[in-house]
């Protein structure tokens, strides 16, 4: 049965007050979630073409895009986590870590001032950015994403692919903007608000390599193919401190990872 349909009347009511007042559907969800009306609230979100947030319909246990259908393994519900089995195909993995091995350089990370980018001890990996359809391949996994999040493309970073070899890490940190810190209001200017990451695994890795959740006290470990994603904001479009997340240190073999960093606005 639809967990709509199962609310008090006067909760249907209110809901189609307030869509027919054109209130946004994540704002109305937000009520729901709060008074542990969980079905109800992604339900909603996932029938409204009146949201502003990225969702993806978790009303079954797959879900059919364009080009293919994937499964969904596992959900939590604040924050907001989901990973989803064989988004992309081995060959793709392997055509992707074939393209970005020819360009890695050593990673960098936001610098809390002014916003530049610069390396750091933390993050000890090295990668290659692409721009948004740069070639064949990234437009192919770009629409995917799209599709299963159903937000725009330009919603989005270029595709970033990441490379940790023994003991590589990223210890634990925040993909949102803080709003408290200074460099925010300058990275915010193009795109907005990071309010979602999209993590696609290209390789297998014998030890190590999990994505951790230390506030959340569970990990994410590595299978070709698979994606993560997680919301870095709640219902609200509020920044989500239990987002805090690190990629732990690879102890036997080498982890290819792809990102992709959502925005609230384009990102040109």
């Amino acid at each position: 049965m639809s967990a709509l349909k199962s609310l008090e009347k006067e909760w249907q009511e209110w809901l189609k007050i307030n869509l027919a007042r054109g209130v946004p559907a994540n704002n109305l969800a937000a009520s729901l979630f709060e008074r542990g009306w969980v079905d109800a609230a992604y339900e909603l979100i996932s029938k409204s073409s009146n949201q502003k947030i990225p969702h993806i319909n978790i009303t079954n246990n797959y879900v059919e895009l364009s080009d293919k259908r994937v499964s969904l393994s596992f959900v939590c519900y604040k924050p907001f986590v989901t990973v989803i089995n064989d988004f992309l195909s081995p060959e793709e993995c392997d055509a992707l870590i074939s393209d970005a091995d020819q360009k890695l350089k050593a990673s960098r990370v936001v610098d809390p001032e002014d916003g530049s980018f610069v390396e750091h001890s933390a993050r000890t990996s090295t990668s290659t950015g692409y721009h948004r359809g740069e070639i064949d391949i990234i437009k192919t996994i770009e629409a995917r994403i799209a599709d299963l999040i159903n937000w725009p493309v330009d919603h989005g970073e270029g595709l970033q692919v990441l490379r940790y070899e023994d003991g590589g890490e990223y210890r634990p940190h925040f993909d949102f903007f803080d709003p408290a810190k200074k460099s925010s209001r300058l990275v915010t200017k193009q795109g907005g608000q990071r309010v979602g990451t999209f993590l696609m695994y290209l390789s297998e890795v014998d030890s190590g390599g999990s994505t951790r959740f230390p506030n959340l006290n569970f990990e994410i470990r590595p299978n070709k193919g698979s994606a993560l994603y997680f919301a870095n904001t709640n219902l609200k479009g509020e920044i989500e401190p239990l987002t805090l997340h690190a990629g732990m240190p690879v102890t036997e073999g080498v982890k290819y990872l792809a990102t992709k960093w959502l925005r609230e606005k384009p990102y040109i």
